[in-house]
């Protein structure tokens, strides 16, 4: 891939793996509308690098804090994390080979747009909420949620949070859980892509790739949050439900 295009992909990653518009609905309408191929292995290892580096550099503080604590409230910290992983581990693996197929149908994924829209405008009926942080149960159940947004189209931010904003929990702690989930998954989502694929290619498009990505991964997080937390996230259900109308029109 030239630069340009390296460029391109870094910047849609990182945008749409925090904006609750999901980055494999981009990715699929990308491909069939400019004919980029976001399938590239090693951009797609430098791509999950630069949103890592997001998550990292906006949540890093307290996650030190928390995985420096005491052991009792370590144990607490990372609990919910673990439940939510057991839940999306299965649910991922199972609808795995549904989802690549529905990649290529661009119908398949205006369905997934069609959700995220829905989820969205739920999400902005739930702004008043007190709050509460997430029980093991309720981060089961996100969990299992983030496995379904496997689905393309289907954001996985988009979805994480409405259920936890469903659940009792406020807009700075749906977007903090979400968020740091993000680790893990990105995580194993980039050790899949270097297993697929062995070394990545040449440096400058990885490198344009991954630093793209990170900064436009950092400018979406924080935009999101902040969004969220002016009860204004739904705003993002008008632009998915227009791509769901032209998936459709191109499915």
């Amino acid at each position: 891939m030239t630069p340009s295009g390296a460029l391109l992909l870094g910047i849609l990653q990182g945008l749409t793996e925090f904006l609750p518009i999901s980055s494999s609905g981009h990715l699929a309408m990308l491909q069939r509308l400019l004919g980029v191929d976001s399938g590239q292995v090693g951009l797609a290892v430098a791509a999950h690098v630069g949103t890592l580096v997001a998550v990292l550099w906006v949540y890093g503080p307290r996650l030190r804090r928390a995985l420096t604590a005491a052991p009792a409230q370590r144990r607490r910290f990372l609990s919910p994390y673990v439940w939510a992983l057991c839940g999306t581990a299965p649910v991922a693996l199972l609808l795995a080979p549904a989802a690549e197929a529905a990649f290529r149908d661009l119908s398949l994924v205006a369905v997934g747009f069609l959700l995220t829209s829905m989820l969205l405008l739920l999400t902005g009926r739930l702004q008043q909420r007190s709050g509460r942080p997430p029980r093991w149960s309720d981060a089961l159940l996100v969990g299992i949620a983030q496995g379904i947004a496997v689905w393309p189209g289907l954001s996985r931010s988009g979805t994480t949070i409405a259920v936890l904003r469903g659940l009792g929990s406020d807009a700075e702690q749906a977007a903090e859980f979400s968020f740091l989930l993000a680790v893990p998954t990105v995580a194993a989502a980039l050790l899949r892509e270097l297993l697929r694929g062995g070394l990545p290619g040449p440096l400058l498009p990885l490198a344009l790739s991954a630093a793209a990505a990170a900064i436009a991964g950092i400018a979406s997080l924080r935009w999101t949050v902040r969004l969220l937390r002016d009860g204004r996230l739904w705003w993002f259900a008008v632009y998915t439900l227009l791509l769901a109308g032209v998936g459709l029109w191109l499915g």
